[in-house]
């Protein structure tokens, strides 16, 4: 739900009384100019070095990468206060609203785990949202982590107020805009994901159609189970929900009609060497292998990392001439054409002639291609010329009734904020242009001169292949790394210098054009949109695992509190000499842990 610019407004202009408190650091003596303070306020921090002053952290979003955070920050972080907003009744983002029937996750299940809590017992190798969904609400609620969030609480705006070095962030309750609130942080995360802003197809007529109308990103699924059986179905799209949908209801509906525009190649699934037989069949794991995961941790984790190195080295396939890119389209071309072979004609329309395997990420094609050669699915690559109260017209004049319509036709992807969100004097909505030519980002985590503000999911991030949660771990690290020096070293504020994010995209720009991610596909790594640029890593996972690893601070413009960065030394003694941490730990660890030896009893001579 997209509740725009004036509830931002009204919200803004509410009465200042209900507001949540700011919080404030009596330490500080920022003038409110560039972190500067006049010579006279500089005084000494009688503090030790380490201490790390209260910060407060808004986090937007409990799918994938809130749980993530929440846990991060319970487990490994001191004087942060957390809050969690999360516009939905329950965590699980995605998982939570994507129910569509045969919805299930594009990557093997042991990949889908966070490292800190596998699960050693799913049920099948590509495992279904609502496996998903019930793994993550396990890991939330057995690790206390629902005490950071507020849910049916959405974020629509926020604010960074230089002169308070705070974001105000904007949140409404139960989608009622006359509740509107503000709540303050020194830090403001977005968690919001990529892939949760649907919407309806331009189709003129859609609005007129007088039966069920359902999207793939919204199902009903008390209603939905009911009305598929023995209907005439209209799908709209060919993309992974529909790859996923139309093999799991054919055998439920009378008819099928697909609407499929856009050549696509669908092939194997992800590590397909460790699936079953071909590559492509989501098969069952075996109690006895189960058991074995559970009680020999070791052999669960060989199994996992064996897995994870297949879709590692994957990557190779997307650049452009490559060996890996030519066995990989000889690969395709041949299942397409091995499993379309009852109806040839959907060769030449539905394989893609100029543009190489992963221009569009890869979709388990699970029993998708064979169910269009079914007898009662008709398939139509042009669009529709309009819907009906009953039916829908093709392009070439043939007319069909139906009695439900799915639209499968994905999400905004461009990466625009959802929301205003206010800095340095600019809307940040106004730098994603329509055609995206301009899009500039800085390693998938950071906008341009935006204080203090991290996505977990922003432009040229690794999305283009692998799993999602490693990356959302690496996010974290990340970040934390960033807002824990801001703890100990009295930062104020830190944002990307815009000539660092302009040069790393101008790399990322140059390099990816030699990849498949740039060729002539409507993917939704470019918005959607044959003519946009792909805004991905440029380069593999591991390339990118390895640049996150520590910040590269230089590329940061960073504003101290008092306007001294030496202030963080303090009052000259360090904070392990206050906590009963090993006072020479520089000799090295007993036992691996840095606490105080003890006595030991004098020399024997």
């Amino acid at each position: 739900m997209d509740v725009g610019a004036e509830v931002f407004i009204l919200a803004v202009a509410i009465d200042e009384s209900t507001d949540m408190a700011i919080p404030t650091d009596s330490r500080t003596h920022h003038n409110g100019v560039n972190g500067s303070t006049t010579p006279e306020a500089y005084h000494i921090r009688e503090t030790p070095m380490g201490t790390r002053r209260p910060l407060k952290v808004i986090f937007m979003g409990m799918g994938a990468a809130g749980i993530n955070f929440s846990h991060a920050v319970s487990q490994q972080t001191k004087n942060i206060e957390l809050t969690v907003y999360e516009k939905n009744h329950d965590i699980g983002g995605t998982w939570l609203e994507n129910r569509y029937p045969g919805c299930a996750c594009d990557i093997p299940s042991v990949c889908y785990q966070f490292s800190w809590q596998r699960k050693p017992d799913w049920s099948q190798y590509y495992a279904g949202s609502r496996e998903i969904f019930d793994y993550f609400k396990h890991v939330t609620v057995s690790n206390d982590l629902e005490r950071f969030a507020k849910f049916n609480h959405q974020i629509v705006g926020a604010e960074w107020l230089e002169a308070l070095s705070k974001w105000r962030v904007t949140v409404i309750r139960d989608n009622d805009p006359a509740t509107a609130f503000h709540d303050y942080a020194d830090f403001f995360l977005n968690g919001g994901g990529h892939l949760n802003a649907w919407k309806w197809p331009s189709i003129p007529g859609l609005n007129a159609f007088k039966g069920p109308r359902v999207h793939s990103a919204n199902w009903d699924e008390s209603e939905s189970k009911i009305e598929l059986d023995g209907k005439r179905v209209l799908i709209i799209g060919a993309g992974s929900s529909a790859v996923q949908i139309v093999p799991t209801i054919l055998a439920r509906v009378k008819q099928l009609h697909i609407i499929a525009r856009s050549p696509t190649w669908i092939t194997a699934g992800f590590a397909q060497k460790y699936a079953a037989k071909g590559g492509t069949n989501n098969f069952r794991y075996s109690a006895e292998t189960k058991r074995q995961f559970r009680d020999d941790p070791e052999l669960y984790l060989r199994y996992c990392k064996a897995i994870e190195s297949e879709l590692n080295v994957r990557v190779r396939f997307v650049i452009n001439g490559s060996a890996e890119a030519r066995e990989a389209r000889e690969y395709s071309e041949a299942q397409m054409r091995q499993k379309l072979a009852r109806k040839p004609e959907l060769i030449d329309t539905l394989m893609p002639k100029t543009f190489g395997v992963g221009c569009r990420r890869p979709t388990p094609g699970n029993g998708f291609l064979e169910a269009l050669t079914d007898d009662k699915t008709s398939v139509w690559t042009e669009d529709i010329r309009e819907i009906s109260e009953s039916g829908f017209m093709t392009s070439t004049g043939e007319y069909h009734e139906v009695d439900l319509i799915v639209c499968a036709t994905g999400f905004d992807t461009t990466f625009c904020p959802r929301f205003p969100l206010l800095a340095n004097g600019r809307n940040i909505q106004d730098d994603f242009s329509k055609t995206g030519g301009d899009t500039v980002g800085y390693l998938g985590v950071n906008l341009p001169e935006v204080p203090n503000y991290f996505m977990f999911s922003a432009p040229y991030g690794p999305l283009g292949h692998g799993s999602a949660l490693p990356m959302i771990e690496a996010f974290t690290n990340y970040i934390l790394q960033i807002i824990s020096k801001a703890q100990v070293e009295d930062i104020r504020k830190i944002q990307v210098r815009r000539q660092a994010a302009e040069d790393f995209t101008r790399h990322a720009d140059l390099y990816l054009k030699r990849t498949a991610w740039s060729g002539p596909c409507s993917s939704w790594f470019k918005g959607g949109q044959v003519g946009r640029k792909p805004v991905l890593w440029p380069g593999s996972r591991i390339h990118y695992l390895t640049v996150l690893q520590a910040p590269r601070y230089e590329d940061y413009e960073i504003d101290y509190l008092t306007g001294n960065r030496f202030n963080y030394l303090g009052d000259g003694f360090d904070v392990r000499e206050y906590d009963g941490r090993d006072l020479t730990w520089y000799y090295g660890l007993l036992d691996g842990e840095d606490v105080q030896p003890g006595d030991f009893p004098p020399p024997m001579f």
